[in-house]
């Protein structure tokens, strides 16, 4: 992919509208309480297959881009994946919809409805929270409403809590690479690293379900009280705290 053929594309980034699950449940929707065509196990199920869908083409899209070598910086990089993902994600969603035999309004309306406070189906949530973190990793943002009561003095007690986890996911693999050498047990590299994913994911995500956090909002969460000084006494004292 030549840098000059990224940076005419990359342009259009910013214009491109992504899909609508992907920002969130609308605030003011007038039908909100009208019963959804689309039952929650049909949601996850259109969900998770557009999330793979797309982690494909994006998986081989990345690995065109790598065989090519070709030196892109990492700002045109990103604006040409979000673009790239955003124009993808129109065309799978309209294939995927159809052999649902479900329309756009229907699958909008269902999301909506399923992560509404009054109505919230955890697996919907969860299928439409995996395919908004998918965008993000190639740099899209989602912007979402963070709870009432999230202040910035409970932020830093689970940032504190959190870090905690950090330190004894790093535990737990050290441990088990002991074991690993005690018993002379050979692995690869990929299998010590999704061992380690592994580890850290269950823990700190123990942390987040216990104040009914996603990583999603974690992540918003941790860009509204960056420049807070309260939360960045905080986080002094938690790197203090780990130092050795």
């Amino acid at each position: 992919m030549a840098t000059k053929a990224l940076a005419a594309t990359g342009a259009l980034a910013c214009g491109a509208a992504a899909a609508y699950y992907l920002y969130g449940p609308a605030e003011d929707d007038d039908d909100a309480d009208d019963l959804p065509t689309v039952t929650p196990t049909e949601c996850v199920a259109i969900m998770e297959k557009i999330k793979a869908i797309m982690t494909q083409q994006i998986n081989t899209l990345m690995r065109k881009i790598q065989a090519q070598g070709a030196q892109i910086p990492q700002q045109m990089l990103q604006s040409y994946l979000v673009e790239h993902f955003e124009t993808q994600l129109k065309e799978v969603q309209s294939v995927v919809f159809r052999e649902f035999g479900k329309d756009e309004d229907e699958v909008e309306h269902a999301c909506a409805y399923y992560e509404a406070k009054e109505t919230r189906d955890d697996k919907v949530v969860e299928a439409c929270n995996n395919l908004r973190s998918l965008y993000t990793n190639v740099g899209g943002r989602v912007e979402l409403d963070l709870p009432e009561d999230l202040t910035v003095e409970k932020m830093c007690v689970i940032f504190e809590e959190y870090m905690g986890a950090v330190q004894q996911a790093q535990i737990a693999f050290s441990q088990h690479l002991q074991q690993l050498k005690a018993r002379g047990a050979q692995v690869t590299t990929s299998q010590l690293n999704e061992t380690r994913t592994n580890l850290m994911q269950n823990h700190v995500l123990t942390v987040l379900k216990k104040y009914d956090l996603t990583n999603l909002l974690w992540v918003a969460a941790l860009e509204k009280y960056s420049d807070s000084q309260v939360f960045k006494e905080a986080v002094e004292r938690c790197k203090k705290g780990s130092a050795p």
